[in-house]
């Protein structure tokens, strides 16, 4: 009776073994010589072919070592050499040495391909010795300790740590000497030859008023820079700390001063303007920016001096025009407080 079981048992083995046999894996090693002197290099060539779908691993080896006598000097990149038919081959080169004569038997290479290791062949090496003729040759003594050669490059850090301090040490000198005979910038700066104060507010003054940057709603700016060219005027000429001080104290001095009371609501227009604008946001009309222009120019001109002098000799001659003034309205003691009230605001 025919038995159907078999046959289907028969058909799935078939089927099995079918992919096994298409997908043999063969791996070949081969040395470029197997005769050679010590000391001398050859290639051993390690190929292996086998279906695209496995991952193959080449062996390195422990150590350097091929075997106990043949060292391995390198491993060559892995070439693949054909890749058609669903099938890979592979080849990587070992460059190999030995040292020591002899005959060496170098057991089968392990390749690793998916889950399995496939073996090669087995080789053998033969490493031969140089006849000496110990007759004809000349022996000579063991050379002694020789110095290296003197490179730069060997001393690149220590040279540049050595600069780095060098640097820092007369940095550090500098300022010593700086600090016991040089001039500090402040005394640098009054040292240099200044221009008259009003002049330097007149130039400023046109500058200012050249660019007209309020125009282009830049009123903050403007009446800042304004604010700042009549304040360094008036430290300068007046000898005060203006640009310490606030509006109301430079009024308050202005005010109580007979011979600057003429300029006092020019410099009240400019200044209460000046703040409400920084402060208060307030947007001044067109003719309050040129107004404001015009009355520092007076200011500046009604109370210019071609020479800048100190508060002293500016009190004392307040106080001889006072003297000489019939009509004068201030007692002695009234300009005794009022340099009393000038000298609170000189620069200590």
């Amino acid at each position: 009776m025919f038995n159907y079981k078999k046959i289907l048992v028969l058909l799935v083995l078939s089927s099995c073994l079918f992919p096994v046999i298409a997908q043999e894996i063969s791996v070949k090693a081969t040395i470029d010589s197997t005769v050679m002197f010590i000391g001398q290099q050859s290639k051993m060539h390690l190929e292996i072919s086998g279906p695209t779908s496995l991952q193959y691993t080449f062996p390195t080896f422990p150590g350097d070592t091929l075997v106990n006598g043949i060292e391995v000097l390198s491993i060559g990149k892995v070439d693949t050499l054909e890749n058609e038919n669903n099938l890979i081959h592979l080849k990587t080169d070992y460059l190999i040495t030995s040292f020591d004569s002899g005959l060496y038997y170098i057991p089968p290479v392990k390749i690793i391909a998916g889950l399995d290791t496939v073996e090669s062949k087995y080789m053998v090496l033969k490493i031969m010795t140089y006849d000496v003729d110990t007759a004809k040759v000349q022996i000579f003594d063991i050379k002694g300790i020789q110095k290296p050669p003197f490179v730069l490059g060997d001393y690149f850090l220590q040279l540049l740590l050595f600069l780095l301090i060098y640097a820092i040490i007369l940095f550090v000198i500098w300022l010593i000497l700086r600090r016991k005979y040089g001039l500090s910038k402040a005394e640098i700066e009054a040292s240099k030859p200044l221009l008259p104060p009003y002049v330097v507010a007149i130039m400023e003054l046109d500058k200012l008023k050249s660019e007209k940057i309020w125009k282009s709603g830049k009123n903050k700016e403007y009446y800042t820079a304004l604010s700042d060219i009549l304040r360094k005027y008036i430290q300068r000429r007046f000898q005060i700390n203006a640009l310490e001080m606030t509006t109301d104290e430079i009024l308050a001095l202005f005010k109580r001063d007979k011979n600057t009371q003429s300029v006092y609501q020019n410099l009240r227009q400019i200044l209460q303007l000046a703040d409400l604008v920084k402060f208060a946001k307030t947007k001044p009309l067109e003719n309050e920016n040129e107004l404001s222009i015009m009355n520092s120019y007076l200011f500046v001109n009604q109370t210019k001096i071609e020479e800048v002098k100190p508060i002293e000799n500016q009190i004392e001659g307040i106080q001889e025009n006072q003297q000489k003034d019939v009509e004068s309205d201030l007692s002695k003691k009234d300009v005794t407080s009022q340099n009393d009230e000038m000298k609170k605001y000189q620069p200590k």
